[in-house]
């Protein structure tokens, strides 16, 4: 008899379908830095990153394809591109992915986040 928990195992995904379509686990993240795009640069506050990509919040008029670059510790200016922009929140894909020892020790400096975005 098949166990009346089986048909519950859609309740441990996410709503947004993105989230389960991630190559890489995101870590939770509190940071403000700075992002550049043609040659100007924006405030920005990260909320998730993982060692291929990241969310964050900006007032920056950015498209998807754009390149940009993002200030990490450690890293310092990453190169990225755009991946979607919605409602001041943009999430991007770093073009070279940042190695594990070094994920690790730039993850060391960032303050985490405490609840959800």
């Amino acid at each position: 008899m098949p166990s009346v928990f089986a048909s519950l195992s859609h309740l441990n995904q996410s709503r947004d379908s993105a989230v389960n379509q991630r190559r890489a686990q995101r870590d939770l993240v509190d940071m403000v830095s700075h992002i550049t795009a043609q040659g100007r640069t924006h405030g920005t506050r990260i909320i998730n990153i993982s060692a291929l990509g990241l969310m964050c919040r900006t007032e920056a008029p950015l498209g998807m394809g754009e390149r940009v670059t993002i200030w990490l510790p450690v890293v310092k200016d990453h190169a990225a591109e755009v991946r979607w922009s919605e409602d001041g929140r943009i999430g991007v894909e770093f073009l070279k992915p940042i190695e594990p020892r070094v994920y690790e020790a730039m993850l060391s400096l960032i303050p985490p986040r405490q609840t959800a975005w």
